[in-house]
């Protein structure tokens, strides 16, 4: 029995992920557009203007996270320069293509393998704690 648990919590992020997206698709989510929504400017909060055009509001993140010389720029910058190096005739595919890569394959599988590792020594020291070894 206790094998099927700790199976079953490895499991649990491959079911319960696709399950829930499955589940905001049905309800209507605008996950497939047709084309970019299209709002007017808000003065006090971010639209799809600012996503758009630019945005002018003052940044709630500090600059070393979300500015162009920080954090964000750099990652930018690494998929743009990845995405050139991918397909070389169309860098602009090539960064869509790095990008769902990097964000949608290889970041999910570095979080799900440092989950398994977290239930691997969560194990070994329930058994340690067993006097088991």
């Amino acid at each position: 029995m206790k094998r099927l648990a700790w199976f079953l919590l490895a499991m649990a992020p491959l079911v319960v992920v696709p399950a829930a997206f499955t589940a905001v698709l049905a309800t209507g989510s605008p996950v497939f557009r047709a084309a970019i929504p299209i709002e007017a400017h808000a003065r006090d909060h971010c639209t799809w203007y600012c996503h758009n055009h630019g945005c002018s509001h003052a940044p709630k993140l500090p600059r070393a996270l979300a500015g162009d010389d920080g954090l964000y720029g750099d990652t930018i910058a690494g998929l743009k320069a990845a995405g050139k190096a991918v397909v070389p005739g169309a860098p602009h595919v090539g960064y869509g293509v790095v990008n769902l890569v990097v964000f949608c394959v290889v970041w999910p599988g570095i979080m799900y393998a440092l989950y398994l590792g977290a239930l691997w020594q969560r194990r070994k020291i329930l058994a340690l704690r067993r006097g088991a070894s």
